[in-house]
């Protein structure tokens, strides 16, 4: 899960955004590009959060350390 949201987090991270869009020539347009990454990256967040809530509440999954 902590990956899950470092990943997300580097989705919308606009420092990599601005790189991005230098790299494929769209310079000056990350406001777009921030808008269009939103919706996919809310939708994976919602996606990974359910199916984690399933997994620790549901199957009982829990970190390994502190048993």
């Amino acid at each position: 899960m902590q990956a899950v949201g470092a990943a997300a987090g580097n989705m919308v991270a606009i420092h990599n955004v601005v790189a991005a869009s230098a790299t494929v020539g769209l310079l000056g347009r990350e406001g777009v590009t921030l808008r269009r990454t939103l919706v996919p990256t809310l939708y994976y967040l919602t996606v990974v959060g359910i199916l984690g809530t399933i997994a620790i509440y549901g199957l009982g999954v829990t970190d390994p350390l502190l048993k």
